[in-house]
């Protein structure tokens, strides 16, 4: 235990209570009316600080010296913690009933405090005496920044660079190591993103979600300010990047590539994009990079244009996608992660614009930063190697720059920005999810107990058994079954993705991207092995299962085209037939899920310019039938047919009455209660639904997860060069 917890825990005390809150020490937890309620650990830290010193005002340097003794960091990071907690708490800072402000001086906790003891409690009617924490001495390189902007220490950190010495910072001593400052999520939100710095290092954009509508957009923080502010226009805002000249921000919303001006908020697209886009990057010629779902790497104009293929997925080799494009400073040469089943394929590569020469540079993903370093993580460690961007090669040994930072993931990159201005950003926690089960009215009614983080749930028709699949970064990847009567587990496969069952559950149909690269669709034996695996459907195109319909007769499965995109197609399960187009258009069409009477099908199309759901005639197809309102995807039915259940455009989890034998017709979408997701992966079922259509099984995400800040250190290679 450290001497921050040490001083705010007195021998034997377990609680502080305070209004309708109460921390926990022994779980370093805060509730409200005994829930859990989310905070990140260094805003927990400042509260146990203020209350345990609640007889007198704590001032700024004691809180900075107490909370973040090993780091380099400003005022602006006190300032954060003071209005996460703030905001958790409900309090007011002009009618503080918990923390007071004293001018120039600190803060000061004034509610009534309450110690619970192993023994008992013990009432404490105004605040009394605890243990008082002593004047820290600032630690050899620790800099206080009170009363100086972050702009100011980035100028001086500037100049620095330019003429090459040391500068003073408010009369103190020469600034020669890195300064730290963090970025919390805008108050009402939860972060769903890691921070892009500018190329000029002025600014810091991130992704963030609304708490109560749901809605997705982007935030930018002039860096010369406290204050983040929002971007209207970028609902559904994921993955953005920056224009050379710092101006502009190009960001991907859906099965779209747009881009922002910062001067005059005018949003305009760039050009139509697969719907699970990975990454990308502008050059100072005006190209563009990106890559899409199991694809090469593609360039296309930044005023908007045809993108042509610039990287080659090689299936013969087993890869299976390239990821993560950046340009390097010529403008010509990029790196790009490749996705391989060959270990000896995965990692990051070097390509040209001009040629399809490329080769490995690296094991994992990484990212370049100015002046040349390569940045990647290891076991959660973030580290530094020089990179010369001409030769392409590396040089010397990795330095260490921070610990506990988020490792990367094939489908989800790194949460690592640099920019030339030797700025670094980067986040420490990764979002986290666990299969829940919900009510109609969004209350949590358990979760389901695995080894492994699954996903892609999937219900049998009596409700009694889940499939689901691992994330294909787990190292326990694979497909898996519960029994949820018993709760007895047991891996099926190896590999897999999306499983479904036949009706008579007997067999599992799956994909697998096992030959050579691209996702096929096999069956096997529920009660089989690997050597029982039968090939169902083989193709040039990447594919994945949909649905399996009641009567055993049909599966529905999407295959992705270069030319008409992610299209729905149905395997007859009689007979020889071959498969044939269910519904193929130039737009999007995914999660078909066929009607229990086995007459409808129900998909999510972006068709119109967003995402909607639609039912139409099954299996013959035929005219189709908006259902959603203002956005929609990933129908599922209720086992009787009679109601059809979607996530909405602001993230309710809708509800649709269905009266439907051979003629359609249904009530206007009611909703039931905010889905509770993260950025949505329109290619993984994110939910599944009880037969009765009373529960629901959500992949749902932890708030807590989500609540830490984004660090930013100023003057990062000081670090290597220490």
């Amino acid at each position: 235990m450290n001497d921050l917890k040490r001083a705010a825990r007195p021998t034997g005390i377990q609680s502080y209570v305070f209004g309708s809150f109460r921390m926990d020490l022994p779980s370093y937890q805060l509730l409200q009316d005994g829930q859990p309620v989310p905070l990140s650990p260094k805003a927990f830290d400042t509260l146990l600080v203020l209350v345990a010193n609640r007889d007198r005002i704590v001032s700024k340097d004691e809180l900075l010296s107490a909370v973040w003794p090993d780091s380099f960091v400003s005022e602006d990071s006190l300032t954060q913690a003071i209005s996460h907690l703030r905001r958790t708490l409900g309090d007011e800072p002009t009618q503080p009933r918990f923390i007071a402000t004293v001018a120039r001086t600190g803060y000061h906790f004034i509610a009534d405090v309450e110690e619970l003891t192993e023994e008992g409690s013990e009432r404490v009617s105004a605040p009394t005496p605890a243990p008082v924490l002593s004047r820290a001495v600032q630690p050899a390189g620790r800099w206080q920044l009170r009363g100086l902007t972050i702009a100011a220490v980035l100028v001086a950190v500037a100049a620095a660079i330019v003429l090459g010495r040391p500068v003073l910072i408010g009369g103190a001593a020469p600034l020669r190591g890195p300064l730290r400052f963090t970025q919390e999520a805008p108050d009402g939100a939860v972060l769903a993103s890691g921070a892009v710095l500018s190329p000029d290092g002025r600014y810091l954009a991130f992704v963030a979600t609304d708490e109560r509508s749901g809605s997705r957009q982007l935030w930018v923080r002039p860096l010369d300010t406290p204050e983040a502010r929002v971007l209207p226009g970028t609902e559904g805002a994921q993955r953005p990047f920056w224009s050379p000249d710092s101006a502009t921000l190009a960001f991907f919303a859906g099965s779209r590539l747009k881009r922002i001006d910062l001067k005059d908020g005018a949003s305009r697209l760039i050009t139509t994009v697969s719907a699970a886009s990975y990454g990308g990057s502008w050059n100072t010629s005006g190209d563009i990079l990106f890559t899409q779902l199991r694809s090469g790497v593609f360039v296309v104009p930044a005023e908007g244009g045809t993108p042509r293929a610039v990287t080659t997925v090689e299936s013969n080799a087993q890869e299976v996608a390239h990821r993560w494009p950046q340009f390097l400073p010529d403008g010509r040469h990029f790196l790009f992660y490749v996705d391989s089943l060959e270990t000896a394929r995965q990692g990051t590569w070097l390509g040209t614009l001009d040629s399809p020469e490329r080769r490995r540079v690296i094991e994992g993903t990484s990212v370049f930063a100015p002046p040349g370093y390569l940045l990647f993580v290891r076991d959660r460690v973030l580290m530094a190697q020089a990179f010369d961007p001409a030769s392409g090669a590396l040089a010397g040994r990795p330095s260490t720059l921070a610990s506990n930072v988020v490792e990367p993931q094939v489908t989800n990159g790194t949460a690592i920005s640099a920019s030339a201005d030797r700025l670094l950003a980067f986040s420490v926690s990764r979002t986290a999810e666990r299969l829940e089960w919900f009510d109609r009215g969004g209350r949590t009614l358990g979760v389901v107990d695995t080894p492994v983080d699954l996903r892609n749930p999937r219900l049998t028709a009596d409700g009694l058994h889940l499939f689901a699949s691992t994330d294909p970064d787990s190292e326990k990847r694979g497909l898996w079954s519960i029994d949820l009567a018993r709760g007895a587990v047991s891996r099926l496969t190896a590999d897999g993705m999306r499983p479904f069952e036949s009706p008579d559950l007997k067999t599992l149909a799956y994909t697998s991207d096992r030959g050579g690269g691209v996702a096929n669709i096999y069956e096997r034996a529920t009660a089989g092995g690997d050597a029982d695996d039968r090939l169902l459907v083989r193709s040039g195109e990447n594919k994945f299962i949909c649905d399996w319909s009641r009567d055993g007769r049909f599966i529905v499965y999407g295959s992705t085209n270069p030319r008409t995109n992610t299209d729905l197609w149905v395997l007859p399960r009689t007979g020889n037939s071959a498969p044939y187009p269910l519904v193929r258009t130039n737009a999007n069409e995914l999660g078909a899920q066929i009607s229990p009477d086995g007459h409808w099908v129900a998909y999510a199309s972006d068709e119109s310019g967003g995402w909607q759901v639609y039912v139409q005639p099954f299996p013959q197809g035929g005219e189709k039938q908006a259902i959603s309102v203002g956005g929609g995807v990933e129908p599922h039915w209720r086992g009787d047919g009679k109601e059809l259940f979607f996530i909405g455009g602001d993230g309710q989890l809708m509800a649709v009455t269905v009266k439907a034998d051979r003629a359609w017709a249904a009530g206007a979408p009611q909703p039931l209660f905010r889905a509770p997701l993260g950025p949505p992966n329109l290619y993984i079922n994110q939910y599944a639904v009880a037969p009765d259509g009373r529960r629901f099984l959500f992949n749902a995400v932890q708030p807590t997860s989500m609540k830490e800040p984004i660090t930013v250190v100023v003057n990062w290679t000081a670090l290597i060069e220490s």
